[in-house]
């Protein structure tokens, strides 16, 4: 009797635990999309992953970034869906220095309601990078966004904006993006 006690307790934990970590699992579980076949999609080889990227010109703000030595690469989190989901991607080349010409737009952005929070620090506008947005094999949209970094609540962010929209038109890479992309 105290044998089979002892086993249904043993299967009554075993079960709790195996439900716990199935729970943590699918809380924690975050898709990355498969190396191979943003490489294809975007026709570059040699791509090094750097993780997420919240943006607005995909199907979803949940986006996923690649870089090569003069590109960043960004498709959609949930590539693996298809569809709609692997059609886009954006690339972002590397920058040119800011000009006189540029003045009307830094002011602009510096003018942005979401930069005049007292708790957003340290805001440098370091440069411009062309932007393309693909779908499928077109090229659907293309704009000049501005790389701005800036300090938020003790972590720095990082932040490819387009000036003339509020909210929308902008590429955010959290703190790995900032180390990564500040000098690109």
């Amino acid at each position: 009797m105290l044998k089979r006690f002892f086993i249904v307790l043993a299967s009554v934990i075993l079960v709790i635990i195996a439900g716990f970590l199935i729970i943590r699992f699918i809380i924690m579980y975050e898709p990355t999309p498969n190396k191979a076949d943003v490489e294809e999609m975007v026709k570059v080889r040699d791509l090094l992953e750097f993780g997420e990227v919240e943006g607005a010109y995909l199907l979803t703000p949940r986006n996923y970034g690649f870089y090569n030595g003069g590109s960043i690469y960004i498709v959609e989190q949930y590539l693996d869906k298809g569809g709609d989901y692997g059609d886009q991607y954006v690339v972002i080349e590397e920058g040119d220095e800011l000009t006189a010409d540029d003045e009307p737009s830094i002011n602009q952005i510096k003018a942005k309601e979401e930069f005049q929070n007292e708790y957003i620090n340290d805001i440098q506008i370091l440069s411009k990078h062309r932007m393309t947005v693909h779908k499928g094999a077109e090229e659907v949209e293309s704009a000049w966004l501005f790389k701005i970094t800036y300090k938020y609540d003790g972590s720095h962010f990082l932040t490819f904006l387009l000036p003339e929209k509020t909210g929308e038109g902008r590429f955010n890479f959290f703190t790995e993006g900032y180390e990564q992309f500040r000098e690109f």
